[in-house]
């Protein structure tokens, strides 16, 4: 009795560390290697010079929606667009709009105010705006929270040095603002914003919206105007709880012109099928776009890479794609999405779902991919979205799974609104970003405030330790959500 259960035990340990070396060889140190390498692959094609940084309508969008669709059907996907006259590229029209003129003069008690024009830049969004003699107030961070009477006929000046500055400035005008301008503490980064509105504006060609004005005073330029003492009060008067708009006993003139032109841009689409299409979909999703050509002439690198912004979560979607269409057939089809001109507004991420090549409602689950490169190899991740959607459960017991950490904290929801995912999570799709690169605040601080949306996001900076381990992840959690067996969910 005591041979026979030493051969049993010795048998089910053979099998135990059999299957500890699989998992060690699908986890372990060798397979994230050869997943980081590749992964460095893709950046340094998608992020090189020849690419120009993937402005949408260059000669970069047409490289890299060719590298894209080439390397997805070696994979084994094919095209989901549903337009035999478009196969894999879905066109979308954008309207363009570039500045022409920016005049801006200040007033205090009927006299002029002196100040250096470089300092101060409007921008309209129409062909032409104009307000005269209209009152500036001092916001803070405050926006939606604001009534229209505090805004109506006004220049709400808005404080740019924080992460909701977008939704606020949108909220500003929608509660009445007549034009807004926000203060940009740090000079580079207040020249780098005048460049990119230099660049020229995308909207999606029936989104009109008027002849809005907005811009920007640089630090300097707001005390030559406001005074250099009352600029920096301000400022540290609006991170107390109990701040309130604040008068500034100052009047605008603001013009703003622009030229106006078309523009022809793409979404790429393609699916993994499916042995049983009916039972819903799953998605993945990750931007291609970035600038171009945004960095300062003086420094010598014009190039604006995305590196991390985002051809890391390409890179991670070529490497899910590579994966799964090795693998056994799945029950759910997966589309994969490649959007444009999410820097300009998640503008590709609503075209699709405005028209999209499936019914939304059968999509079961969909993660967007974005910026996923900057923490090392270790990193919790978190999840963008957690708490709106009912796929949490079932998404930790993944990662739990995977032998990762999940965590929380606000951090990560600060992005809810600020990627693609957003535009599907509006119409009720379950979409979540799971990433590291949420999952280590500092190293995503660290990478906003150095590189992000410039020219040093390049190859050299990228981190991708943990991105070989999303990868593993997002394998995971699609073979998890494309299983009837293990989400036996239908679609909605």
């Amino acid at each position: 009795m005591k041979t026979v259960l030493r051969n049993a035990f010795c048998g089910a340990l053979l099998v135990l560390l059999a299957s500890c070396s699989t998992m060690g060889d699908r986890y372990g140190r060798k397979n994230l290697d050869t997943i980081e390498a590749e992964l460095r692959s893709h950046v340094a094609v998608l992020a090189s010079d020849e690419f120009g940084g993937r402005r949408p309508g260059s000669e970069g969008e047409r490289k890299t929606l060719r590298y894209l669709a080439e390397y997805w059907e070696a994979a084994g996907l094919v095209s989901a667009t549903n337009d035999p006259a478009n196969p894999w590229l879905s066109p979308l029209e954008l309207s363009v709009r570039r500045p022409k003129d920016s005049k801006v003069s200040f007033s205090r008690d009927g006299k002029q105010l002196a100040f250096e024009e470089t300092q101060v830049r409007v921008f309209s969004s129409g062909q032409q705006a104009l307000l005269a003699d209209a009152p500036l107030v001092f916001v803070g961070r405050l926006g939606a929270e604001l009534d229209q009477s505090v805004l109506a006929g006004r220049v709400a000046v808005m404080m740019w040095d924080h992460r909701e500055r977008e939704d606020q400035r949108a909220a500003l005008l929608a509660n009445g603002a007549a034009a807004v301008l926000a203060i940009v503490v740090s000079s580079a980064e207040y020249r780098q914003l005048i460049r990119f509105r230099d660049a020229g504006t995308y909207r999606l060609v029936n989104d009109d919206a008027g002849s809005i004005l907005d811009g920007y005073m640089s630090l300097s330029g707001a005390g030559e105007v406001i005074g250099q003492e009352e600029v920096l009060a301000l400022l540290k008067s609006a991170e107390s709880d109990d701040f309130r708009p604040v008068s500034l006993g100052i009047s605008a003139d603001l013009q703003a012109s622009s030229t106006g032109g078309a523009l022809r841009t793409h979404n790429l689409v393609a699916k993994l099928p499916g042995s049983n299409p009916d039972a819903g979909a799953v998605l993945l999703m990750a931007h291609w776009d970035h600038f171009g050509f945004c960095g300062d002439p003086a420094s010598g690198d014009t190039v604006c890479n995305g590196a991390v912004d985002n051809a890391s979560g390409l890179a991670v979607l070529n490497a899910v794609a590579s994966r799964l269409g090795k693998g056994p057939q799945l029950d759910r089809d997966v589309y994969f999405v490649a959007t444009t001109a999410e820097e300009w507004g998640l503008l590709g991420a609503t075209a699709f779902a405005r028209n999209p090549p499936l019914p939304l409602q059968s999509i079961v689950a969909a993660f967007n991919l974005d910026s996923i490169g900057v923490a090392k190899r270790g990193t919790p991740v978190a999840i963008v979205g957690e708490g709106l959607t009912p796929l949490d459960a079932e998404v930790e017991r993944v990662i739990a799974a995977a032998g990762r950490i999940k965590t929380g904290g606000d951090f990560a929801q600060q992005f809810v609104r600020r990627q693609d995912g957003w535009a599907l999570l509006q119409r009720d799709v379950p979409t979540l970003m799971v990433s590291s690169a949420f999952g280590d605040p500092d190293a995503y601080r660290e990478y906003a405030e150095n590189r992000y949306h410039s020219a040093n996001d390049n190859l050299e900076t990228v981190e991708l330790g943990a991105a070989s381990e999303d990868t593993v992840l997002h394998v995971d959690l699609v073979r998890h959500f494309a299983s009837i067996a293990s989400h036996p969910g239908s679609a909605r």
